[in-house]
């Protein structure tokens, strides 16, 4: 085998610095020349910056911002220990956004899937791969080297829609998971301030047992002190002291249920339950006017703006892409490939008078493969016929989400709007219990009422101030339950300054 001469690797090495020019020159066109950002070169910014922040689309022109809600003090968390101060619910459920396992789990889940969706954006572009060999080449009577480099290309230029079906399928799965999270930092914003009122609720119930156990000690007092007198039996005093050790059993409940509720509470923030921490009261009021709206106004508005369902409308695009894609399946496929490489052999002493044999060179090819499928043990059309059902299984689970979405409306306004109604009922009772209670006592003291009406009207005394700390706590549970079934937001603070619409804050999740 002869040697090439200069003018030949000359030729080769110009074909070879010419294509490999071309192609790196169209690899940068490609990824420099978009305007808009590419997935598969930065898939963190199609998902949210933060666990406790929601997703948006940065790639959209910016709109001009619309009147920010109440903000939370701001609030830097250094570790998962609470603070020494009291805590308002705007610290709380800052705290949580930042902290709280659930939405740093949906927060990965996006990111990966924003990873997945560049990964599958990957058949857009060419696949070049290299491979080097060498080998030594040795005996008794001869020593050398065979060596070998090559550079190859493989790139799908048709696929009747495949690849973009892949896309599409992995980009609609990124919507779904981004709206996740974001329904995720809605599930917070609403399970802290629910646990928050909880344990308020339950610290105003111990409060209450305790006035409760005051006027119980009056009651046993003036039993005690009209049968020193002579004008009364040890019954009295007997029924008295049962009312007494009653209103303590009852206290000695409330104030576990306050211990418990502070453990949910802690729970709900992302804390341990055995946690030490401290809150602050929180409004006595709510802006029930703000929410005036008829049902049929805020299903809408939850219909529109629930990101749980716009989760599920998004998997419903991803099934009718896996559908596009299982169908391009049944097509052919043509992909242009092509390799350049150098190979060189060099062998000395392989004959006796000292020959040898040296050589090398440049060798590249190109071309076209189609391939067409034409049996595959029916799985091509069985994949259609899965892809056909999943479709037709996530329409069905939007059309339930969907319900679910006007049940959750529906039955969260009238809890509302029954327990505002059970707050003013409550305090009416309470007036009247307390004046009857007053009433009560006197006229034992007095001699003209047995003990059973005074341990009657302190009865419902007791009864109506239990009432009064739950309508309360409903009213504020329930609050948060009916903008969480909107899908807007609970501000943490200055509930008055707060409007049930939602404002037009972009969560959009499209991904483009």
């Amino acid at each position: 085998m002869k040697s090439m001469d200069s003018q030949q690797k000359s030729i080769i090495i110009n074909h070879r610095s010419t294509i490999i020019t071309v192609l790196l020159s169209w690899i940068l066109f490609c990824l420099c020349g978009c305007q808009k950002p590419l997935p598969e070169l930065e898939p963190d910014r199609f998902a949210s910056s933060a666990p406790g922040k929601y997703y948006k689309d940065e790639t959209k022109p910016k709109q001009t911002p619309p009147l920010p809600l109440e903000k939370n003090t701001t609030l830097k968390v250094e570790n998962l220990n609470p603070p020494a101060r009291k805590m308002t619910l705007a610290d709380l459920v800052d705290v949580a956004l930042q902290i709280n396992p659930s939405t740093q789990s949906y927060w990965e889940q996006a990111r990966a899937a924003a990873a997945d969706w560049a990964v599958s954006r990957g058949d857009y572009y060419p696949s070049i791969s290299g491979d080097a060999s060498a080998m030594g080449l040795g005996g008794d009577s001869s020593s050398g080297y065979y060596g070998n480099v090559g550079l190859g290309l493989s790139y799908l230029l048709l696929d009747f829609g495949g690849r973009a079906a892949t896309a599409e399928s992995a980009r609609q799965a990124l919507i779904a998971a981004n709206w996740n999270h974001n329904q995720s930092i809605q599930d917070i914003l609403r399970n802290v301030p629910q646990a928050y009122y909880t344990y308020l609720g339950n610290r105003a119930q111990v409060r209450a047992s305790e006035s409760d156990l005051e006027e119980a000690l009056t009651s046993l007092k003036s039993t005690e002190q009209r049968k020193k007198a002579g004008v009364s039996t040890i019954a009295d005093v007997l029924q008295a002291r049962s009312k007494v050790d009653q209103v303590r059993l009852d206290l000695v409940s409330n104030r576990g249920a306050v211990k418990i509720s502070r453990g949910n509470l802690a729970t709900a923030v992302g804390w341990p339950a055995n946690a030490d921490f401290d809150v602050a009261e929180g409004p006595e009021t709510l802006p029930l006017n703000a929410i005036a709206e008829n049902t049929q106004t805020l299903i809408s508005l939850a219909l529109r703006d629930r990101s749980d369902l716009a989760s599920a409308r998004a998997a419903v695009k991803k099934s009718q892409a896996e559908l596009k894609k299982a169908e391009s399946d049944l097509w052919p496929k043509l992909t242009a490939t092509g390799n350049v490489g150098w190979s060189g052999i060099s062998v000395s002493n392989l004959f006796e008078d000292g020959g040898s044999v040296n050589d090398s060179g440049m060798s590249y090819y190109g071309g076209l493969s189609l391939q067409i499928p034409i049996f595959e043990g029916f799985s091509l059309r069985n994949n259609i016929r899965a892809a056909e059902a999943r479709l037709k299984a996530s329409r069905a689970d939007l059309r339930k989400k969907e319900e679910s979405v006007i049940s959750d409306v529906w039955s969260a306004f009238y809890n509302m709007q029954t327990a505002a109604q059970q707050v003013d009922s409550s305090e009416t009772l309470l007036i009247s219990s307390k004046e009857s209670f007053r009433v009560s006592l006197a006229r034992y003291r007095a001699g003209v009422a047995e003990i059973v009406e005074l341990l009657n009207a302190q009865s419902t005394l007791t009864s109506a101030r239990t009432q009064r700390v739950q309508a309360q706590t409903d009213l504020f549970i329930s609050y948060a339950e009916l903008l969480h079934a909107i899908g807007a937001e609970l501000p943490a603070e200055g509930l008055n300054k707060m409007s049930i619409s939602k404002t037009n804050r972009e969560v959009s999740a499209n991904g483009r």
